[in-house]
């Protein structure tokens, strides 16, 4: 019996350690993503009849990708056909549409970076795989940059769709920066939409930020989106700052306004608690404070820039030695920046085992448009008391959806300063000795006797 028991105990332990999938130990560390060893069907193969696109790898491949909860949320098929099944089996992963591959069609298949192995080492770039059920495949794309306008800058993995006529969708995701490129579409009109999938449902939510426009494909289009949030509510103001000694009021709203909304002193209406009017001198929007706070800047700027340059040496060989050591250090900075690029580089191969992957060096994209704001400062012709409420009213703003409402919100400046009573105390001795020091001495009592 004891045998029996002792055979089984250790059958079990065997079998457990069996079961246990954890990585094996020794050997060097492992620092080098997944590779892709083969692709069915084979990248632009044309008349092709999949059951499903098959990826295989060179090592077992984690089932929970690196931001994100499983692998059908880095997959998007073009043209849209249902969402996307992802069934892994270790070393490989199958893809295809929900209603399956339609005939005499062009299909992408686009992975965005998140696959990793059981080490959480990563493939950093989209994989990118496109066959045709049918003829040839056209050489045309839609590219662009899909901007968060509010934030001025990319809009980050953003769902791109190109609307054909026939309402058949294409879809992309963006890169980091915003970036996409809608490839191999048939030429005609598309109406192209960009939307933060916040939910990662592959659908534009009635919460979620977006912007469309209209572009005719013959065979590469170019497109800028702008992004930002589409309702009827309006804007509402969130806070009222009390600035500038209590002068100045920032007053900041819960969405941008179009920046050709001109704000004069007429849409402000600034009220005590017994609905007495205060005096508005000026309103600014943030576009044309930035402007101005820019302008100052660089009159400062040059200001100390020109009593620098009058206190230097103007002469020749002064200014021949001085742009000699700018050719010098510019010389410097440039030669570190490349050995920088050149060590982040070799970083990049190390960590991935000794391939070595290209840094990507294209600077990240600039808008077009100038960028939108939700705050306004409005300058009063008298500073505020302390310590006193307010009510702040604008009068018909709009907002980016052209839906025109008067906010309005409650405000208090804020308690005046405490005084220093030490400091004050000094300053009030100083001052006394001072005055002290400037009067004639007082005659003694005993000369006074004498005279």
């Amino acid at each position: 019996m004891i045998r029996r028991l002792v055979a089984w105990a250790v059958a079990l332990v065997a079998g457990t350690a069996c079961a246990n999938q954890a990585l094996p130990p020794g050997g060097p560390p492992d620092t080098a993503g997944p590779v892709i060893v083969r692709i069915t069907p084979e990248i632009n193969s044309v008349g092709a009849v999949p059951k499903s696109v098959e990826l295989r790898f060179d090592e077992v491949i984690s089932e929970i990708p690196r931001g994100a909860t499983n692998l059908s949320e880095l997959v998007f098929i073009s043209p849209k056909s249902g969402d996307a099944r992802v069934n892994w089996s270790r070393s490989r992963i199958t893809i295809r549409p929900e209603r399956g591959w339609k005939p005499n069609t062009v299909y992408s298949v686009q992975i965005k970076p998140g696959i990793q192995d059981l080490r959480n080492n990563g493939i950093d770039s989209i994989i990118r795989i496109v066959f045709s059920t049918g003829g040839e495949i056209p050489d045309t794309r839609i590219g662009g940059v899909a901007f968060d306008w509010f934030a001025a800058k990319g809009l980050a993995s953003a769902v791109v769709e190109a609307v054909a006529s026939d309402s058949t969708v294409y879809q992309a995701v963006a890169d980091s920066v915003g970036r996409f490129e809608l490839r191999n579409l048939p030429s005609g009109p598309y109406v192209v939409r960009a939307y933060a999938d916040r939910n990662s449902n592959r659908d534009l939510d009635p919460l979620e930020m977006w912007d469309e426009t209209t572009v005719t494909l013959t065979q590469e289009a170019r497109t800028e989106l702008y992004a930002f949030g589409h309702d009827t509510v309006g804007l509402r103001i969130t806070e009222v700052a009390v600035q500038d000694s209590n002068r100045v009021l920032k007053v900041v709203f819960d969405k941008p306004y179009p920046n050709d909304l001109q704000f004069s002193t007429d849409m402000i209406v600034v009220t005590r608690a017994d609905s007495t009017p205060v005096a508005v001198q000026s309103v600014q929007n943030a576009l044309e404070k930035t402007i101005r706070d820019s302008t100052l800047a660089k009159q400062r700027t040059d200001s100390i820039a020109a009593a620098a340059e009058a206190k230097l040496d103007t002469s020749r060989v002064a200014r021949l030695r001085r742009d000699s050591l700018l050719t010098v250090r510019r010389q410097d900075s440039l030669a570190a920046a490349q050995r920088s690029a050149l060590e982040r580089q070799r970083a990049a191969a190390r960590a991935r085992g000794g391939r070595i992957v290209p840094v990507d060096t294209t600077p990240p994209p600039k808008m077009s448009r100038p960028r939108v704001y939700n705050e306004i400062f409005v300058t009063l012709a008298a500073p505020l008391p302390w310590q006193t409420q307010y009510r702040l009213q604008t009068i018909a703003v709009r907002s980016l959806s052209g839906t025109v409402k008067s906010p309005s919100r409650n405000f208090a400046t804020p308690r005046a300063p405490r005084v220093d009573s030490a400091a004050a105390r000094r300053d009030s001795l100083a001052r006394r000795d001072t005055t002290a020091a400037g009067r004639a001495p007082a005659p003694r009592p005993d000369t006074l006797q004498r005279r």
